[in-house]
């Protein structure tokens, strides 16, 4: 989502000076990324296939995609993702120039690797946006104004339509889109936190969904029904309100997630890759916070507010080792949340 907005430039770039360009991306991005790109542009590395697939397909799979790469016959070859799968596939791309752009681990299997610092910047360019911009600019591409990656969501689709039905999702009533969880647990706004979230969201009127895919995300919706039917049913409170909150996790796919967005009031989350999907499609949303640096990871929409605690910890705290148990992502209150949606909206 960060990057994309800037793959789309270099791709005009590549365009205008008669230069052939392949993205390798993600197969769960494909649905997603069908208006953005042109086909002929696309390779889709198939990695949940490869993940559930028998030890002999998985070969299968990957050297189906590492092939289509290398018949590509790339001069250059180049990955900003950093992670494992990328930084093989541009190694074995036989591109006669690959390219890399951190020190720190792209050591080998490189004609040459760029210095870029992602972290220890500027305050004024310290997003990560900046990081993946230095790497463009080095290949010709001019600096851009921070944006995210442009998508077409079209007309929500009338199976899709049914789809939502069936999973009691009433897009005519006010949504709005809950994700609790994120990649580290120092990210994670605590299940009491959230459930007595949707508690106040539904006392105005609102009615909120539990979006997710993982087994992590799965527990961690599964954490916040719990702590619903425990403190706030109709059996355990004095106020008359049924609760509705429904837990989407391993329902939607990415592109159908996308359109769910496209029909929310709001979004509220932990920072995550979710969170920056529906700040791409222009969704209002609140973020929130906790030892994360912001000034690097915050959205680059002006329609999302982050909400992090000003109550500082130890200076010898770090995001995995903190003596106040993260207390400045777990001292942001409910009502606080509720209160920046509010004036959001």
């Amino acid at each position: 989502m960060i990057a994309g907005g800037i793959i789309q430039q270099f791709l005009k770039y590549c365009q205008k000076n008669n230069i052939r360009f392949l993205l390798v991306v993600d197969a769960a991005y494909q649905e997603l990324l069908q208006d953005s790109f042109p086909t002929e542009t696309l390779l889709f590395y198939p990695r949940t296939q490869i993940k559930q697939a028998s030890s002999f397909k998985k070969i299968l799979l990957y050297f189906k995609c590492l092939l289509a790469i290398r018949r590509f016959n790339a001069d250059i070859a180049f990955n900003i993702e950093e992670d494992s799968v990328s930084h093989r596939l541009t190694q074995l791309s036989a591109a006669k120039f690959k390219l890399g752009s951190n020190l720190a681990r792209n050591k080998h299997g490189y004609d040459h690797v760029l210095d870029i610092n992602y972290f220890n910047r500027d305050p004024a360019h310290k997003h990560r946006w900046y990081g993946f911009a230095e790497v463009f600019n080095k290949l010709g591409l001019q600096t851009l104004q921070p944006s995210y990656l442009r998508l077409t969501v079209q007309n929500i689709s009338d199976p899709l339509l049914e789809k939502f039905s069936h999973l009691d999702v009433d897009l005519e009533a006010p949504l709005i889109a809950i994700h609790a969880s994120a990649a580290k647990d120092y990210k994670k706004w605590p299940a009491t936190n959230f459930a007595e979230l949707i508690f106040l969201l539904n006392k105005q009127g609102y009615k909120t969904v539990l979006i997710g895919a993982g087994d992590a995300d799965q527990q961690a919706n599964k954490n916040i029904l719990e702590c619903i039917k425990d403190n706030y049913s109709n059996s355990n409170t004095d106020i008359d309100i049924d609760i509705e909150c429904t837990d989407l996790c391993n329902q939607l796919s990415l592109f159908e997630l996308a359109s769910l967005l496209t029909q929310v009031k709001a979004m509220i989350g932990n920072d995550s890759g979710p969170f920056h999907l529906a700040a791409a499609l222009g969704v209002k949303g609140c973020v929130i916070f906790g030892p994360t640096d912001v000034a690097l990871w915050r959205p680059l929409s002006k329609d999302s507010i982050v909400l992090k605690s000003e109550q500082a910890c130890a200076p010898e705290c770090t995001k995995i080792g903190c003596i106040y148990n993260n207390r400045c992502l777990k001292s942001i209150k409910p009502w606080q949340v509720l209160e920046k949606l509010q004036n959001l909206l």
